[in-house]
């Protein structure tokens, strides 16, 4: 039989912390890291090792500005939900929801903690959805709405279509639209038809 290895608490939070796709970190309220999740390797390219005790600023760079408005509500005490893409290091981009969680004892923020999930694939299939629902409304707006000009013969009241052939008026709205026929006679036929 193998042995068991006994983990503490402290080294099965950070198997687990590690195993999560998303970054996770603590920044001080100097905005240095104290710690990071194997995530921002693949993010930033930065290992933990690296990140303990880099900078936001260091690790941000051109994203930090952007995101010094939510750093500082955070360390003002207040948790910061936003949106953001970000460059990944081999080339790409990532949607994410960040959500800084400020650690407050007895009154004072401390620093505050980081947890942005990576919502690419949300992202895509929410601009799918919206380009087919674009196009079905598209497409309705044709079936509902013939426009142009359409070609009637004056005598037996057919249709030219955009090919030069000729048909009777049911079939070309039916190809046309989802619209079907059902025949009757007007008053005014029946009463000139019985006159």
């Amino acid at each position: 039989m193998g042995s068991t290895m006994v983990l503490t608490a402290s080294q099965t939070a950070l198997r687990v912390v590690n195993h999560i796709s998303a970054m996770v970190a603590y920044w001080d309220r100097d905005q240095r890291c104290v710690f990071s999740n194997e995530a921002y390797l693949e993010w930033f390219g930065k290992t933990p090792e690296q990140m303990t005790g880099m900078t936001m600023r260091e690790l941000l760079g051109p994203l930090y500005e952007k995101n010094l408005p939510y750093i500082l509500g955070a360390l003002q005490g207040e948790k910061q939900v936003f949106e953001r893409r970000i460059p990944l290091p081999q080339g790409g981009a990532r949607d994410t929801i960040a959500t800084y969680t400020p650690d407050i004892v007895d009154g004072e923020v401390l620093g505050f903690s980081v947890l942005v999930a990576d919502v690419t694939l949300l992202r895509e299939r929410e601009a799918a959805l919206e380009q087919a629902l674009r196009e079905k409304e598209e497409m309705l707006a044709q079936v509902r709405e013939l426009t142009g000009l359409l070609p009637v013969c004056a005598w037996c009241r057919k249709i030219k279509d955009d090919e030069g052939y000729w048909s009777q008026f049911e079939e070309y709205v039916k190809a046309h639209s989802k619209a079907d026929f059902t025949h009757g006679i007007c008053p005014d036929c029946r009463a000139k038809l019985q006159g």
